[in-house]
């Protein structure tokens, strides 16, 4: 079935009669004529995305991908993994195609776009502030997403590129990790280059940037730094700040050590009650990003802390060398481009 045919994909440069497969049920391929217009809706790390209503009126995030150079039947194999994978924490895959150098994915669309839009907004987004139980909700939703990837799937995943940006939402806030798996249709050659490249800064693991081996505790750093961010609503690197929250985690370290953690919540929110959840989860957050690997926690441990099963331990004291590496890496770059969305435009 034509692409164009089946979705209206006329608005995307270089793709003529590209051949769409589908998972689950197949929209109706009755062509019509009048169509809603094609809408970019971002692009990044992976390539650019399309907002697409299909005819039976369900949206879907078409992404052109850019930088995989599979071949056909490879890129087919690896696709069809990841269609496979069904999670409520995960964007599920709704299709693929190929024709010649080009590549496209399909993904259900998240109507409430990205968690970065949510932590990061505006003046304007205040009305919509997300208060703590929500922000917890979203903390353990993408959680159990991770340990998913990890440790339940046939084969092991790793994300490579955790960050605010690929945390979407639904119309109920429940958090969904996007962009998993793509890293898997590069080499490994190509994925330390596109992720030293293109990975953005304050989310990467020490390991990325030592030449260390790449694990599954990559994610957990990046993890680890988004949860951060989640709980203290600022980034966890700001150049305007002149005093010693400018590299936020050094100074989180800092006041956990005073027994002050209170001192770096969102000052945005009124925390009424007790303060256990939040110390408990800032606790979490310092575990997920110790220079040792080793030290690092699991996916699942993780929210087996986060929803109290198991005792939280107090975390080491973070080494100075971690500190200093990010500091010169921040000091040294340019900001690095986002990763595609597969939202609506923040």
């Amino acid at each position: 079935m034509a692409l164009r045919r089946l979705l209206g994909l006329k608005g995307i440069p270089g793709l003529h009669g590209l051949a769409f497969c589908f998972h689950g049920a197949t929209p109706s391929p009755r062509p019509t004529h009048r169509r809603a217009p094609l809408n970019k809706i971002g692009k990044g790390g992976f390539g650019s995305v399309y907002l697409r209503t299909l005819p039976d009126g369900c949206r879907i995030a078409v992404k052109k991908l850019e930088g995989v150079c599979q071949g056909e039947k490879e890129f087919h194999f690896e696709v069809t993994i990841i269609g496979g994978i069904h999670h409520r924490h995960l964007v599920k895959l709704r299709g693929f195609c190929t024709e010649g150098v080009h590549r496209l994915v399909a993904y259900e669309y998240m109507s409430k776009g990205s968690l970065h839009r949510w932590i990061f907004g505006t003046k304007e987004d205040d009305a919509t502030l997300l208060d703590w139980d929500t922000r917890f909700y979203i903390v353990l939703g993408t959680a159990k997403g991770l340990a998913y990837l990890h440790q339940d799937c046939e084969s092991k995943i790793i994300h490579c590129n955790i960050k605010p940006e690929n945390v979407l939402l639904d119309d109920n806030f429940t958090a969904k990790v996007s962009d998993f798996g793509l890293a898997k249709l590069m080499s490994r050659e190509q994925r330390h280059a596109f992720t030293m490249m293109r990975g953005t800064q304050g989310y990467l693991a020490p390991e990325w940037i030592t030449n260390r081996a790449v694990s599954e505790k990559c994610d957990v750093y990046s993890y680890g730094m988004v949860l951060l961010e989640i709980i203290s609503g600022r980034r966890n690197f700001d150049p305007m700040e002149v005093s010693e929250k400018a590299h936020f985690p050094p100074f989180v370290f800092k006041k956990m050590e005073e027994g002050d953690l209170r001192s770096i919540f969102d000052s945005k929110l009124n925390y009424d009650g007790d303060d256990d959840q939040r110390g408990r989860t800032t606790k979490v957050a310092l575990w997920c990003i110790q220079e040792d690997f080793c030290q690092r926690p699991s996916m699942s441990k993780v929210v087996q802390m986060l929803e109290g099963v198991c005792d939280v331990p107090q975390p080491p004291t973070s080494s100075r060398t971690v500190s200093t590496l990010y500091t010169a890496a921040y000091e040294s770059s340019s900001v690095l481009p986002s990763a595609m969305q597969l939202s609506q435009a923040r």
